[in-house]
């Protein structure tokens, strides 16, 4: 019973964030528990995953600065943990003026990430 609930909320996320991405110049993706994504957002390199955790999205942020040619970082690294509720999205910005947005579907079976058109990424 739950698959076809998690489908239809995953259906209606997706078109939200269509709907979205057109009007705001942004490019959406639906994340499921588990499954991250990572980007490059600016001067920093991140890693976004999430779990259900009492009803809302346990978020999990890792970022950085972007590795060099040889794969090594010599800024400073920062994790981010927080709750991410139902109706109530959250944001990460740079120093540089871009941002994440994230918005936790009812019962925390989806997550969706607005980010720049132009930002790279790639789904894990």
């Amino acid at each position: 019973m739950q698959k076809p609930i998690a489908l239809a909320l995953t259906t209606a996320l997706v078109a939200a964030a269509a709907g979205n991405a057109l009007a705001q110049d942004v490019r959406s993706l639906v994340m499921t528990p588990g499954k991250g994504v990572s980007f490059y957002m600016g001067s920093k390199h991140g890693i976004v995953h999430f779990q259900p955790e009492n009803g809302a999205c346990k978020m999990i942020v890792a970022m950085g600065d972007q590795p060099d040619a040889e794969g090594m970082s010599a800024g400073a690294s920062s994790r981010i943990v927080m709750s991410v509720v139902p109706g109530l999205p959250a944001r990460i910005d740079t120093t540089e003026g871009q941002s994440l947005s994230f918005a936790c579907a009812p019962g925390a079976l989806a997550m969706k990430l607005d980010m720049p058109v132009g930002f790279k990424f790639t789904e894990k």
